[in-house]
Formats: structure tokens, sequence, C-alpha cells
């Protein structure tokens, strides 16, 4: 029979097992924002799962496989066709910069050869041109080049991490989630299970509140697009819908795409230049993005997870600053998953009553396997 340890012991080990959590979670904070990004889609893809595994009876491994790819597949296939119909674009529009780019140039020449009186001094601004340090010798450097491809090998690399942890957990979740919750000694166990169900709500409700919001951006951004006469229109709608979870980028991807089609089709009813209804269909991009940033997001997930607007805008405007678009993803759900652990936390240390309601049964067969 193995000797137990004394009190002091089991102390100073728990301590010492603390510490060395901490110390490797500060090493290891960059993996946070992947790891979540993962758990996140693992979520979103595992109904299809479950659909999958009852209906067809397959097993799970078969299911995630068949979902997994399936979902790879499609991104193949989104970015295929994106290719594809790209260059052509890319090519018109490289021949229109280089006419704008030659107009503007002889506009420049001809403004810096004439003479410029300031306080009754003559200038010319061709001289302080030649004066002016050059920039284009500095963007090209050798260390900003290896810089970028740094940059795209880390992304590359953190992609890789999220796709293969996805993978892993949708195969493993049910088997993670009773070894994670039988971790808690016996008399929490139900303590740890209603823990476990109230953060699965969070994150349920952080999703719809998502879809709620992308249907939103969609509907608006589809509306002002076809009051201005923008060809396919409905179609940059729902692109709006689609891309707007990825913060900053995804709508950035569909405001270009909708500037050069502004550019080169121009409006179906409105007597404009192409170049000023580009400007007019840009205008109309950043407000929407302004009014989804400012009043629409903070107000729909605050609804949704039952926290103030100015919170969730505070937290999302921190994370893109201090911590880049994939912790922005995820910061609202995580903000909402810490209150239950520290509404818990609170309780237990004040001695009151952990939960507003009686706990779920939990019962077999009744939860669902997420």
């Amino acid at each position: 029979m193995s000797k137990s340890w004394s009190k002091p012991t089991r102390y100073l080990v728990l301590i010492v097992a603390l510490i060395a959590v901490v110390a490797v979670a500060a090493a290891a904070r960059e993996l946070f924002a992947p790891l979540a990004i993962s758990a996140l889609l693992a979520y979103v893809l595992n109904p299809a799962v479950i659909f999958f595994n009852r209906t067809n009876r397959l097993k799970r491994p078969w299911a995630v496989l068949i979902v997994y790819l399936s979902a790879i597949a499609l991104i193949i296939a989104a970015g295929t066709i994106l290719a594809l119909l790209a260059p052509n674009q890319i090519g018109n529009l490289a021949v229109e910069l280089h006419t704008v780019v030659q107009q503007v140039a002889l506009q420049v020449e001809d403004r810096l050869s004439t003479p410029v009186f300031i306080f009754g001094y003559q200038i010319t601004l061709d001289t302080l041109m030649r004066n002016a340090p050059s920039f284009s010798a500095e963007f090209v450097r050798p260390d900003i080049v290896i810089e970028w491809l740094q940059a795209a090998s880390t992304n590359l690399g953190w992609i890789l991490v999220i796709l293969v942890t996805t993978y892993y957990l949708l195969q493993d979740w049910p088997r993670l989630r009773d070894w994670l919750i039988g971790l808690a000694p016996t008399d929490y166990a139900d303590d740890s299970r209603r823990l476990y169900l109230e953060i699965r709500d969070v994150w349920q409700r952080y999703l719809l509140g998502q879809l709620r919001l992308s249907l939103m951006v969609g509907f608006l951004t589809g509306l002002l697009m076809t009051a201005v006469g923008l060809p396919g229109a409905i179609a940059f709608g729902i692109l709006a819908a689609i891309f707007d979870v990825i913060l900053t980028i995804g709508p950035a991807f569909v405001m270009i795409a909708a500037a050069i089609v502004a550019y080169f089709a121009g409006s179906s009813f409105l007597p404009i230049s192409p170049l000023w209804f580009t400007l007019l269909v840009l205008g109309l991009f950043s407000l929407v993005q302004a009014v989804e940033n400012v009043w629409l997001r903070p107000r729909v997930m605050g609804q949704s997870l039952k926290m103030h607007p100015g919170v969730v805008f505070v937290a999302i405007i921190a994370s893109l600053s201090l911590a880049g678009i994939l912790a922005a993803l995820i910061i609202v759900p995580v903000l909402g998953s810490t209150a239950v652990i520290g509404r818990y936390l609170y309780a237990k240390i004040v001695d009151i009553p952990p939960w507003v309601e009686p706990p779920v049964p939990a019962a077999q067969g009744t939860e669902k396997p997420v």
C-alpha cells in the first residue's frame, strides 16, 4: 500500500504544480487563440458529425472524416474559383491603374515645375522632392522581405495547427469532455458538469448572436448595393454575411471586390462616372462596417451573452490592438466563459448557492453530445 503524503507535502506539491502550469501557460500563450479557434470550428462542425453518426449509423471517426474532408473540399473549391476568376480582373485593373498613374504623374510633374510663394519666398516643389529621402529602396530592403516571409510562414504554421487540432477535437471530444469533467472530485462532480453546461450555453449563444449579426450585415449590404445599382448586389450581400465572421479581413476583402466591380461595371442606373461610383460604394461599405462595429456588434453580442455593450466593444477593440484578429474572434465567448467560472468561484468564496436555478439532471441519453 502506498504511503499517504503529509498535508505540508501535498500543499507544497500543489503550489509547485500551479507555478509550473502558470509558467507553461505564459510561455505558450500564443497557442491560446489558435486552440480557441479550433474549438470553435469543431463546435460548429459537430452537429454535422452527430447527424451522420445518428442517421447513417456511421461510427464517429468515419463521420468526422466525412464532415472534415467535405469542409476542406468546400474551402478549396471556393479558393479555386476565386483564383480562376481573379487573374482577368487583376489584369484589367492593372491596365487601368497604369493609365491612372500616368495621368497623376503628368499632373504631379506640372505641379512640381510651378513655383510656390510662401511668405514672399519662392519655393520649387521639384527641389523639395529631390531632397526628400526616397522610400522605395527602403521598402524593398532584404530585412523587410525576410520579415514578410517569416510572417507568412508563421501564419501558415498557425493555420496548420488549427486544422489538425480541429480534426482531433472533433474525433475525440466526447472522451475529452468526460475526462475533463471526471477530473473533479466526487463531491464536485455535479458542479463540474453544471459548469460545462453553462460554458457550452455561452458558446451556443455566441454562435447564434454571430449568425444574427451576419444576417443583419448581409441584408444591409445587399439593400444598399441594390439601392445604388451595383451589379451583383445580392451576391455581395451574401458574401458580406459569410465573411463578416472574419473581423477586419473578411469585410475588407468583400469591399475590395465590390470596388473592382463598381469601377469596371459602373452603376445600373446612377449617371455618375466609374470613379465616383467606386468611391460611393467604398463609402457605403465603410458606413456598414462603422454601424456594425460601433452599434450592432456590441448590442447583439451583449444581448446574446447578457453582457454590457460597452464591455463587448472595448474587449473587441482591445483584443484587435493587442493580440490580433484571432484573439478578437473569440474574446467575447471567452469573456462569457470567464464570467461563468468567476461567478461560481465567488459564490463558493462567500458561501452562497452558485446556481440560480436547480441543476440540470444528467440523465443518460438526454444530453446533447457537444
